[in-house]
């Protein structure tokens, strides 16, 4: 199997589109071995995490950097091969590159540039935003929270994410879990900061680890395992789960609550709803009852009240570089505006169906100020019977680095696998 030709196709599709070919993705990893599928996925997420860079690279030894896409991205291919890539010697990526390359004069052309590259090697920008492969707009949005915290961020963002558990308390406890783990010859080890997760390393496909088909652990990063410690529900209460998905965080709170409260998880796509009704029965959950409806128009729909409320919003998810960092490239600089509407929508929807005294968490996988700090200012400048909780001492409890903006906190990464998430915590007075 020729993994680079496949790869190269992958990144075509998504140069052409805009959008990641998941399914082809899935479909080309499910016939690889398992050192051809690890290579597929440091080049094609690689080539990705990098591109900003090794664009402005290639520009410098372009005479015209306007080459047709197929030709650029086979450089890119090789110049992330020779200066990323410590596994692949420098002639085998040139030569493979070139092969890519059907037309004779651009062959000639590719073999020319990497070698090049090949020989001077890594050359450091002056641009900070071109030195961490952020477009610039990026950068901009993450100086807001501070230059420190911009950098930790994108330092962050250079390095794959491991895969993370986060144990069935139900049916296990997370020292069984280990050992189990460690007999599948995953090499598990404990998250920092959330009781409940696993870094596991592993290239296959995760539906064939037992303790997945069995129903005891569940694919969940530590930052979303986090939140539900946030809202900290409690067994017998009333919980909404209004932006369900898939269901992670709403399995997690049926967990977090012994399977003894009373969930209703919604989401506007039926599949969604359909994954997680399957993820629940894997896990032995009963407690959530699932509707598909729009959470835009909630409280003409449920005529009741809630004791908590997780809103785990939809956003620009610009904290999901690590494990998807096709979104740094395709996001728009104008969506978070675009976000920021219809968190208002659901932020007031939330209210409304919140009791008098209840919790609400408001929490989303990203970093701009639009979707956060300007969001709740707003939100809170206009709804007078809502009020901050603070949560600063929950996160310095857990260990959890932060910054807190007066409403919320942005959680910053620890170079583990803590991505960052906005948290903000809000009582119904």
């Amino acid at each position: 199997m020729n993994v680079r030709k496949i790869a190269y196709r992958v990144l075509r599709k998504f140069e052409k589109g805009k959008r990641f070919p998941t399914e082809e993705v899935k479909s080309a990893l499910s016939r690889m071995e398992k050192r051809e599928r690890a290579f597929f996925k440091e080049l094609v997420w690689g080539v990705m995490r990098k591109q900003v860079y090794v664009d402005w690279l290639l520009n410098e030894y372009l005479k015209n950097p306007a080459v047709p896409p197929a030709i650029r991205i086979a450089l890119r291919m090789g110049v992330y091969q020779i200066l990323f890539m410590d596994s692949v010697p420098n002639y085998a990526a040139v030569a493979e590159s070139v092969k890519l390359v059907e037309n004779a004069r651009f062959r000639k052309l590719v073999n020319a540039i990497l070698r090049r590259i090949s020989k001077e090697g890594f050359k450091e920008p002056d641009e900070v935003h071109v030195r961490f492969s952020h477009p610039r707009w990026i950068y901009r949005e993450l100086l807001k929270w501070g230059e420190n915290a911009a950098k930790v961020i994108m330092k962050d963002h250079s390095k794959p994410l491991p895969t993370v558990l986060r144990v069935n308390t139900l049916k296990i406890s997370k020292e069984e879990l280990l050992k189990m783990l460690q007999n599948e010859g995953v090499d598990p080890r404990p998250t920092k900061h959330s009781p409940f997760g696993i870094v596991v390393k592993y290239n296959g496909d995760l539906s064939e680890l037992s303790v997945i088909r069995e129903g005891l652990a569940t694919v969940q990063g530590e930052s979303s395992q986090i939140v539900t410690m946030i809202l900290d529900p409690k067994p017998e209460s009333r919980i909404l789960d209004m932006t369900s998905g898939m269901g992670g965080k709403a399995t997690h709170i049926a967990e977090y609550t012994k399977d003894r409260a009373d969930i209703l998880a919604i989401d506007d796509f039926a599949e969604k709803i359909d994954v997680l009704r399957e993820n629940a029965k894997r896990l032995g959950i009963s407690s959530i009852k699932t509707l598909v409806a729009n959470s835009r128009e909630l409280s003409g729909i449920l005529n009741e009240e809630f004791d908590y409320i997780l809103l785990d919003a939809p956003c620009t998810s610009l904290g999901t570089a690590r494990k998807n960092p096709d979104v740094l490239l395709t996001t728009r600089p104008n969506k978070p505006k675009d976000m920021k509407v219809v968190q208002r929508d659901l932020l007031e929807q939330a209210r409304k169906l919140l009791k008098k005294g209840g919790k609400m968490v408001y929490s989303i996988c990203t970093f701009t100020k639009d979707e956060s700090t300007n969001l709740m200012k707003e939100f809170l400048g206009e709804r007078r019977d809502m009020k901050v909780i603070d949560i600063r001492r929950n996160l310095e409890y857990i260990g959890v680095d932060y910054i807190w903006d007066g409403f919320g906190a942005l959680l910053i990464p620890d170079g583990d696998v803590l991505t960052e998430f906005y948290i903000a915590t809000l009582e119904k007075k």
